[in-house]
């Protein structure tokens, strides 16, 4: 079973935000920063992990909101 998550990413429009192995994105958005808060909403939501890409494609941030079995060592 793959992992659930949505990302954050260029489109045509702006930014858009889509589930992964979607084809179609759930929302579009004219700037980078309406997307990533859409983005963490519904993520918080879902408790999915997001990530957040740059206009290249490449990642450049992820973000887990969900039951991370790996938490960070300085998170308690």
């Amino acid at each position: 079973m793959s992992k659930r998550s949505n990302h954050v990413v260029p489109s045509n429009s702006g930014w858009a935000v889509r589930k992964s192995g979607a084809l179609k994105v759930s929302r579009i958005f004219e700037t980078k920063d309406q997307a990533i808060q859409f983005g963490k909403v519904l993520s918080k939501n879902e408790e999915t992990e997001l990530f957040i890409h740059k206009r290249n494609g490449m990642v450049q941030d992820r973000n887990s909101y969900g039951t991370d079995p790996n938490p960070p060592k300085d998170k308690s």
